[in-house]
């Protein structure tokens, strides 16, 4: 009797274990999926993709090129560093010009 008990509760013990394994595999998959997920949406991963930030000289960022003077000192943004540019007009003034 006391062997039956004893392998019941083995048994149980090892359903636990297997169990609590399973549910920290699929939790450190969801982890793993959330990072990705959360790497591919940082403004990091969009510079690396090509992209730049424009901002003024004061830091605000430049949304809408009409926002810009000619002549203004302006940062671009990209993925391995910062640039130094100057407006010279948006697009409209060029074609009219």
């Amino acid at each position: 009797m006391v062997t039956s008990r004893q392998e019941i509760i083995s048994g149980f013990i090892s359903r636990s274990f297997m169990s609590m394994n399973s549910k920290l595999l699929r939790a450190f998959d969801e982890v793993t999926h959330i990072a990705a997920r959360v790497r591919t949406l940082s403004p990091q991963a969009t510079l690396d993709r090509g992209y730049s930030v424009v901002q003024k000289g004061d830091g605000v960022i430049v949304k809408d090129p009409a926002a810009l003077a000619p002549g203004e000192q302006i940062k671009l943004r990209m993925a391995k560093g910062v640039a130094l540019a100057t407006a010279s007009g948006n697009q409209e003034d060029i074609k009219s010009e």
